[in-house]
């Protein structure tokens, strides 16, 4: 498997897991006022963004403790994520002549795989001690 050996070229594991874990707290908040409250799609992305920014609060806390138990849950929800940007960028391509959300989705799809990759690469250097 690829594994990183450090986060963004220029900090190791642990504070590359913390400033990923504070990056998607951050953009979890800043979602949250773009949805609308009223529909049922609008409480599921609620319910779902919730729960991805306690799995973020865990990995902080992971990567602060170093304990790899609490990477588990972003690394779990983080490829149920990935699966979901796979489906909705398949959804826009085959709906949609806007070649933006394309580009976006499959813009937040690498990030999201990046961020994946840096923290399931801290979870095997902690398992290694």
């Amino acid at each position: 498997m690829i594994y990183a050996d450090n986060c963004c070229c220029c900090m190791d594991l642990k504070c590359g897991c913390i400033l990923i874990a504070i990056v998607e707290v951050l953009i979890r908040g800043i979602d949250r006022f773009f949805v609308e409250y009223d529909t049922l799609l609008g409480y599921a992305t609620l319910i779902l963004s919730g729960v991805y920014v306690i799995s973020c609060v865990f990995l902080l806390l992971g990567a602060v403790m170093q304990l790899r138990i609490f990477l588990l849950p972003y690394l779990w929800i983080g490829v149920i994520r990935l699966v979901a940007l796979i489906v909705e960028f398949i959804y826009y391509y085959l709906n949609t002549d806007e070649i933006v959300y394309e580009y976006l989705y499959f813009d937040v799809f690498q990030a999201g795989l990046y961020f994946w990759l840096v923290v399931y690469s801290f979870y095997d250097v902690l398992r290694k001690t």
